[in-house]
């Protein structure tokens, strides 16, 4: 039997198939409805957890990192770091309840949220199972560490998100107009950083799209290359929209995205190789 070939016995009747899909859906409520249940009963550190951007300033990340890869030294560098930390603040924000069922609407959408994400393992899980069979061995070999891939890229997006945008935004919000009170209803924060860290999760997929499109031909390396300047003009006119008008929280996102480009060339090369291309 050649490698790449599907093996016989592994074959099921439709009713099997749908028998097998609907036990493992099932298996998948389950658990999602089991950790939905255990985050209820951490409501208040998730609570927390989602509060840390308004607690959080860039300025310490940044200074925290200086120190990480240059060490507290008389120099430039630790000069910078002294600066980022003396100019750091916390955004002064009161989260509010705008209606009586915004708080219990909001912990159970956080709840369902975490839930879904601590089951997402399990989860995952089934559903390779059930497509499983029906791959060939060289497809599994491929599918298996592009999936590991396709996540480590997500969930880096929306921590990158979390600990540097969302903060970088807050305070942004909470100092354009400083004679006003910053009341923000609890609802739409917590849509807003979710729908955020979504946002960037998909983001950062960039170099597995742009591997893809190589890969299936529809673009070369060379045509990433040659459209290199105007998606880097893009870059910087989507940051420019998207973070303060300060240059420093325009950089935060648009060189990541940058680099993620760059990696997208690297990637679509490699996958160009096998089929021919140049």
């Amino acid at each position: 039997m050649p490698a790449d070939a599907i093996d016989p016995s592994a074959e099921m009747t439709f009713l099997e198939h749908l028998e097998e899909f609907r036990s493992r859906v099932i298996v998948s409520l389950i658990t999602v409805g089991f950790f939905m249940l255990i985050s209820l009963s951490f409501g208040k550190p998730i609570e927390r957890i989602l509060r840390l951007p308004l607690d959080l300033s860039t300025n310490v990340l940044l200074a925290s990192l200086i120190d990480k890869i240059n060490g507290p030294s008389a120099s430039f560098f630790g000069f910078l770091a002294i600066t980022l930390r003396a100019s750091a603040s916390s955004v002064n924000a009161t989260l509010m309840k705008l209606s009586p069922l915004s708080g219990i609407t909001t912990y159970l959408k956080v709840s369902m949220t975490f839930g879904a994400l601590l089951a997402s393992p399990v989860v995952l899980y089934q559903v390779w199972a059930f497509i499983m069979p029906a791959l060939t061995s060289r497809e599994k070999k491929v599918l298996l560490p592009l999936f590991f891939i396709i996540l480590f890229f997500f969930f880096g997006g929306a921590l990158f998100a979390f600990f540097i945008v969302v903060p970088v935004v807050f305070d942004f919000s909470a100092q354009l107009y400083p004679s006003m009170i910053n009341n923000w209803d609890i609802e739409q924060y917590f849509n807003f950083i979710l729908q955020l860290l979504l946002g960037f999760g998909i983001a950062f997929e960039l170099p597995i799209a742009m591997a893809f499109l190589a890969w299936i031909g529809a673009i070369d390396t060379n045509g990433f290359q040659e459209k290199r300047g105007l998606a880097t003009i893009g870059i910087f006119v989507l940051s420019a929209f998207l973070t303060p008008s300060d240059p420093g929280s325009m950089l935060l996102m648009a060189v990541p995205l940058i680099l993620l480009y760059e990696l997208g060339i690297f990637f679509a090369y490699l996958l160009e190789r096998p089929r021919g291309y140049s």
